[in-house]
């Protein structure tokens, strides 16, 4: 369960494997782990903003980019379910296909949000 109560669609194994691939990514830098956990956390905070109102506009291009920043900073934490679910969304988006993104941008940003909850856990950790 995630803390907001809903079923986790993160996998254990990937919440484990977050710290220690930015402890990795930081070096062992406390100050530039801590640097790069807000960062991370920023950015998915904007690159979902971004990607809702580039839904709603029918922005195709602004979803793309979205969604692969998105799959940036999963695949930097080693989130792969945030890659992999954003292939699908960025697919869709590249082929201009409006029912699917609206089909399946629900369940991405849940899933992105589930990871930036994660992420914000990270925060308390050394």
């Amino acid at each position: 369960m995630t803390p907001r109560g809903a079923p986790s669609m993160l996998t254990a194994a990937e919440r484990a494997a977050m710290g220690p691939a930015l402890v990795n990514a930081a070096r062992d830098d406390v100050l530039l782990y801590r640097m790069l956990l807000t960062r991370l956390m920023d950015t998915n905070a904007a690159d979902l903003a971004n990607l809702r109102r580039a839904a709603a506009l029918r922005d195709w291009a602004g979803v793309q980019r979205s969604v692969h920043r998105l799959k940036g900073s999963g695949a930097l934490a080693r989130c792969t379910t945030v890659v992999v679910a954003g292939k699908s969304l960025e697919s869709a988006a590249r082929q201009g296909k409006a029912a699917v993104v609206q089909a399946l941008l629900p369940r991405y940003i849940a899933i992105v949000t589930e990871f930036s909850d994660a992420l914000a856990g990270l925060r308390a950790a050394p």
